[in-house]
C-alpha cells in the first residue's frame, strides 16, 4: 500500500474541530533552536520511545528498544518486567559476532523461556536467563516456535524446516522445490505483505502436528529490475512486482503433515487468479480457516475447513458494486461464537457472529481499526474514537446491544492518539500518546486499575519549543473537512504570506489526526510560511460513500478535496493565492505531481516517490480502486501525471530513492522523459542512490528536507533575515 509519510519521522502519516484561530501566539526563545541539523539529528528532540514491543506469553515482561533517528544504530534490547516496574539491558550491542544490527524479536516459545531472533538474515536463539544467542541458520525470512515444545519452522531459501532444540540442535526440511524469486514454499513474495498485510507465510496447528502455508509460484510476475549504480559494475538485482494488469502469482494453500510428511492442497487460488488474503488455525481446533478476494476485489469470501479436507464451509460472504476492503480474520469464543471486525454498513465495527451466522453489531458508527481480542465477556479493539481524528483503546462488552456501542470503556480516556501494544493476557498494555501539540509519551497501563507508569516522558523543553498548530474544519459540499493551520512567528494578519500545503489524499488515509507529527513544518513557519493541510472526502475513515470518489478516479478524485483546500487558502485576507505550494511523499508525491499538472491553483511543488501513472503500480492496491488498465483505460489516462507534463503550472522538486521497490524509479523516469520532450526547464530532479521508499538514513533526511527548504525559500523569493 502507498502510505504517507511524516514530516515528524519521515516514515508514514501526519499530523482537525472548529476552533477559533488565534493568531498571534507568544512564541518562546527556546523556539529558534530548532534547526534542520537538530530535528533531523541522532537523538530525537522529543527522546528516544519505546518501540518494537515484544510482550512474553504470560504478560510479565516485554522486550523492546528505545530508537533513535539513525536507522543504522544498533540498539541493545532491552527487557521490563511489570511486577518489579524495572528495566535493564537484556542483550547488548555486540552480543552476535561480526553484527552491526538491532535483533528482530520473532518471538518467544511457548512457555517464554527462550526467544527467537533475526540478525542480518541469521536465525539466532536465545534463552531469557541467559542471552547467548544460538546461531540456527542463515538466509532466514521467519520463523515461528512450536505451540508446545521446544521446536520451531523457519523459511529459508524458498523452503521450510523444522529445528528441534535440545544440547544438540537438529534441523530437517519439511518442503522440497523451493526456489528463490520461482517457488517459495512458506515464504512470501513483495506485493502480498505489502497490499494485503499478511505477515506469516505458514502457521503451526494448534496440536503442533501440522503446518498449513502458501506457496507462490512466481515464474510469471514480471521480474524488475532495481540497478545500483554504486558499484563500479553496476549491479542489477531483481524483484518480483506485478503490475497493474499484469500476471499475479499463482498462490495455492497447503496443509503438511509434520510426522509422515504428507502435503495435500487446501485450497487453489490460482485456478481463478484469486488472492488468499489471510489464513491461519482457529484456536483450539484442528480447523483451518482462509479469506479469498476475487481478483477485482468485489467479493471476500471465509472458509473453514476441517484437517484441511473437502471444499471448505463457506463461514462469511461480502461483495460490493466497487470494492471489498481486507478484514482480519475473526478472534473465537470458546462457545463457537466469533467477534469480527468488517467493513459494513458505511464503516468498519465489531460485530458478534452466533454460532447460527447471525451478526450482532457491538460498535456504533465510528471506525475500529484492529482487534487485539478476548478476555472474559470483554473486547479489546483500538477504534477512531471519540471522534474520526483520535485512536484510543477500547474496553466493549459482548452484551452490547446492535448499533447501541452503549457497554463501553475508554482506556485511553485522554484525547488524542494512543498506539497501543496489548500481551496475549489483555491485563496491560503499552501506551504511547501524543497530540498535534504535545510531544509524545509512553507509559505501561493496568487494564483493570488504569494504574500507568511511566516508561518514556515527555520532552517539555520541545513542547515549550513549538509553534502552536491549529484545528478547524472547512465548509464543503461533502461536510466539514478537516484541515490544520501552522502561522509564522509573529504572524501579522495584515500582511501576505505564502503558504504550503501537504498532501497525502490516498483512500481513506487522513492527513489530519490529533497526533503530534510536524517539526519539518515547523522549520517551514519559521521561514515565513504558513503550513496547511487538508483531508479530501475520499481520504476520511468514517463515510465509506465519500471514499469511493476515488473508484476509478484517482487523479480528480483526490484532487478536489486540494482543490477546496486552496480555494478556501486565497479567500483569507492574509494568503498570498499567487505563492501556494504542495508536498507530498509517495501517494502525496502523485498528488503533487497531479495538482501541479491538473490545475492552476497551485504555483509550486515538492514531490518525494512519486506514482506519476497508476500502470506502473502493483495489482492489489492499484486494481482494487482503478480496475483492470485494459477495461478501464479513460479511468488510467484521466488519472495519469505523464499526458499533462506539458501543462506543468509552476517549478517543481522531485526527489526518488533509485532502489525504491514500492514505487519504482521508472515513475519519475517516465515524468522527466515527458518533461523533456516538453522542453520544460522548471523541474528539479534529485536521485537517492540504494535508496528505497523512505529514503531512510540520517545524511539523506537532511538532504531530502534541505532541498525542500531552499525551494521553497527560492520559489517564493523569501526575504535573507528569514532564511
Amino acid at each position: 500500500m502507498l502510505r504517507p509519510s511524516t514530516p515528524l519521522r519521515v516514515t508514514k502519516p501526519t499530523a482537525l474541530a472548529l476552533l477559533a484561530i488565534v493568531m498571534s501566539p507568544a512564541i518562546p526563545a527556546q523556539a529558534q533552536q530548532l534547526t534542520l541539523e537538530t530535528v533531523y539529528a541522532k537523538e530525537p528532540l522529543w527522546g528516544r520511545m519505546i518501540d518494537r514491543v515484544s510482550w512474553s506469553p504470560d504478560g510479565t515482561r516485554f522486550l523492546y528498544v528505545r530508537r533513535s533517528q539513525d536507522p543504522d544504530e544498533a540498539l541493545p534490547l532491552l527487557l521490563y518486567d511489570v511486577a518489579h516496574r524495572s528495566s535493564r539491558v537484556w542483550m547488548a550491542t555486540g552480543s552476535i559476532p561480526q553484527s552491526k544490527e538491532t535483533p528482530e524479536v520473532l518471538g518467544w516459545s511457548h512457555g517464554g523461556e527462550r526467544v527467537a531472533l533475526l540478525v542480518g538474515g541469521a536465525l539466532y536463539v536465545a534463552a531469557l536467563t541467559r542471552p547467548q544467542p544460538q546461531k540456527i541458520a542463515d538466509g532466514v525470512e521467519d520463523a515461528q516456535w512450536a505451540p508446545q515444545g521446544d521446536a520451531l519452522v523457519y523459511a529459508q531459501n524458498a523452503d521450510l524446516y523444522l529445528a528441534t532444540l535440545g544440547k544438540r540442535t537438529i534441523s530437517r526440511r519439511l518442503t522440497r522445490g523451493g526456489i528463490e524469486a520461482d517457488i517459495l514454499h512458506g515464504t512470501l513474495d513483495w506485493v502480498y505483505p505489502e497490499e494485503l498485510g499478511i505477515e506469516h507465510g505458514f502457521r503451526w496447528s494448534p496440536d503442533g502436528t501440522q503446518i498449513a502455508y502458501l506457496t507462490m509460484n512466481e515464474r510469471r510476475v514480471t521480474n524488475f529490475p532495481i540497478v545500483d549504480f554504486l558499484k563500479l559494475d553496476n549491479e542489477v538485482k531483481r524483484e518480483r512486482y506485478p503490475l497493474a494488469g499484469e500476471k499475479n502469482p499463482r498462490v495455492v494453500l497447503h496443509l503438511r503433515d509434520i510426522a509422515s510428511g504428507r502435503d495435500r492442497i487446501v485450497y487453489d487460488a490460482s485456478r481463478r487468479d484469486e488472492y488468499i488474503a489471510a489464513f491461519d488455525w482457529i484456536a483450539h481446533s484442528n480447523r483451518l480457516e482462509a479469506e479469498i478476494l476475487d481478483r477485482p476485489q468485489r467479493t471476500m469470501r471465509f472458509y473453514v475447513w476441517r484437517d484441511g479436507a473437502g471444499s471448505g464451509s463457506l463461514l462469511y460472504y461480502q461483495s460490493s458494486p466497487t470494492w471489498v476492503d481486507v478484514q482480519p480474520l475473526p478472534f473465537w469464543l470458546p462457545d463457537g461464537r466469533s467477534v469480527w471486525l468488517l467493513d459494513r454498513e458505511r464503516t468498519a465495527g465489531l460485530y458478534l457472529r452466533g454460532r447460527d451466522g447471525s451478526l450482532n453489531r457491538l460498535t456504533a458508527n465510528y471506525r475500529v481499526t484492529d482487534l487485539y481480542g478476548v478476555a472474559g465477556r470483554t473486547v479489546y479493539a483500538r477504534a477512531a474514537y471519540p471522534t474520526r481524528r483520535d485512536r484510543s483503546l477500547l474496553a466493549v462488552s459482548l452484551d452490547a446491544s446492535s448499533g447501541s456501542g452503549q457497554q463501553l470503556r475508554n482506556l485511553t480516556p485522554l484525547p488524542g492518539w494512543h498506539e497501543t501494544v496489548l500481551p496475549q493476557t489483555l491485563d496491560h498494555f503499552v501506551d504511547t500518546y501524543s497530540r498535534l501539540n504535545d510531544p509524545p509519551r509512553a507509559a505501561l497501563v493496568n487494564v483493570t486499575s488504569a494504574q500507568s507508569d511511566v516508561l518514556a516522558p515527555q520532552s517539555a523543553t520541545l513542547k515549550a519549543a513549538l509553534l502552536s498548530t491549529r484545528m478547524l474544519e472547512v465548509p464543503s459540499s461533502y461536510g466539514p473537512l478537516d484541515a490544520t493551520m501552522l502561522y509564522p512567528p509573529a504572524f501579522d494578519p495584515s500582511k501576505k504570506y505564502p503558504v504550503v500545503v501537504y498532501v497525502y489524499g490516498g483512500p481513506d488515509a487522513p492527513t489530519i489526526s490529533d497526533r503530534f507529527g510536524g517539526l519539518y513544518h515547523q522549520l517551514l513557519a519559521r521561514e515565513g510560511i504558513i503550513v496547511f493541510s487538508i483531508d479530501g472526502p475520499a481520504s476520511q475513515v468514517d463515510d465509506d460513500a465519500h471514499v469511493r470518489l476515488l473508484y476509478r478516479n484517482f487523479g480528480p478524485g483526490s484532487l478536489l478535496g486540494q482543490e477546496i483546500g486552496a480555494r478556501y487558502l486565497a479567500s483569507l485576507p492574509y494568503v498570498d493565492a499567487a505563492r501556494l505550494g504542495i508536498w507530498g511523499w509517495s501517494f502525496g508525491g502523485y498528488e503533487t505531481c497531479y495538482a501541479l499538472t491538473h490545475s492552476r491553483l497551485f504555483s509550486a511543488g515538492a514531490a518525494v516517490a512519486p506514482v506519476t501513472d497508476w500502470h506502473f503500480y502493483d495489482t492489489i492496491y492499484t486494481e482494487r480502486y482503478m480496475g483492470l488498465p485494459s477495461a478501464n483505460a479513460t479511468a488510467y489516462r484521466n488519472s495519469s501525471v505523464l499526458d499533462a507534463a506539458d501543462r506543468l503550472n509552476g517549478p517543481l522538486l522531485i526527489q526518488h530513492g533509485t532502489a525504491d521497490d514500492n514505487v519504482h524509479m521508472a515513475n519519475s523516469m517516465q515524468l522527466m522523459q515527458r518533461f523533456i520532450l516538453a522542453r520544460e526547464s522548471r523541474v528539479l530532479f534529485y536521485p537517492y542512490p540504494r535508496k528505497t521508499h523512505p529514503i531512510r538514513g540520517l545524511p539523506q533526511q537532511r538532504s531530502v528536507f534541505a532541498h525542500m527548504l531552499n525551494f521553497w525559500r527560492a520559489t517564493f523569493g523569501l526575504p535573507e533575515h528569514v532564511r
